[in-house]
């Protein structure tokens, strides 16, 4: 037998073997692998112990002959689990956090599981710090979503169907039932939007109620990372709130803010005087309100 056919034939062993508990007869291999009750014995012997070469002896593979049946004994690496660091674990965790509490349902129940997997995994100087650094990484969000809406918006979206749904309007102050065709959902700034397959943007946070509808018949052609950058640069003709962003030699740019109050105000804030809220008059009056209360806190004496 060739070198090459010895590699084929101990590739093809390794794996066959090990899944066998009390290990594989030599007749068996000997039909499987096409070879003499010799040729088999002089491939076990060749590839007898097999591994890296500064590789310690528990890190070789060893196929042997016990009797007339064939074993093999895999190294630990390959039926030990992993055992994170406590740098290893911390970056998962925080990696992880954000999943936790700002994602869709589905995906913020398979990082819970995976974060408690992890922690298993762990060493045991990692596993003590492990819960505490998962429970510390958060970030900061406006939405309020309910759960259940995400998850049917979900459901809707694996699907292919639309959806029934009582939606509020801010400019009317009502609600209203509308049946929908989702494209797809993005988060931007904090909070979750539903884009439609006629390129409408929804704030899930503003649905009522969502139900399961009729199958679409066929999937939306939306481009959402155009639906995402027109949230990015706050270019929501659909927002509730109007904005005055003034640049230098008297330029002023106007547009419509349809993110979060809090996150409103947040970067009204950051700009540092160049923004302005104009309407509605209840949206600036309480930019006012906590303008003011700002102001008092640092000048009180």
């Amino acid at each position: 037998m060739s070198l090459p056919d010895d590699l084929a034939r101990f590739l093809f062993l390794v794996p066959y073997v090990a899944q066998q508990r009390n290990g594989v007869t030599v007749r068996e291999l000997q039909e499987i692998l096409s070879v003499s009750r010799a040729d088999l014995a002089k491939l076990l012997e060749r590839v007898a112990l097999v591994g890296a070469p500064d590789g310690s002896p528990d890190e070789l593979v060893e196929l042997y002959l016990e009797g007339e049946r064939v074993h093999v004994a895999l190294p630990q690496r390959f039926t030990r689990p992993p055992r994170f660091d406590v740098r290893e674990m911390v970056a998962l965790l925080a990696a992880l956090g954000p999943l936790r509490e700002n994602a869709p349902p589905s995906i913020a129940e398979r990082a819970d599981v995976l974060t408690d997997r992890i922690v298993e995994l762990a060493s045991e100087r990692a596993a003590a710090l492990g819960k505490t650094v998962g429970d510390q990484v958060r970030i900061l969000s406006d939405g309020i979503e309910r759960p259940e809406v995400l998850r049917t918006l979900e459901q809707a979206l694996e699907q292919g169907v639309a959806i029934e749904a009582e939606y509020w309007t801010a400019s009317r102050d009502s609600v209203g039932t509308r049946r929908i065709e989702p494209a797809g959902l993005l988060q931007v700034r904090g909070a979750w939007y539903l884009i439609a397959g006629d390129q409408k943007t929804f704030k899930v946070e503003r649905f009522r109620a969502v139900a399961l509808g009729d199958p679409m018949s066929e999937t939306p052609d939306v481009d959402l990372e155009e639906s995402r950058r027109r949230l990015e640069e706050l270019d929501m003709p659909w927002g509730d709130t109007e904005i005055v962003l003034r640049g230098g030699e008297g330029q002023e740019r106007r547009f419509r803010w349809g993110s979060g109050d809090a996150g409103l105000r947040r970067w009204v804030r950051a700009q540092r005087g160049r923004a302005e809220v104009t309407e509605p008059p209840e949206a600036r009056a309480a930019m006012v309100a906590e303008t003011r209360e700002l102001l008092e806190r640092y000048t009180a004496e």
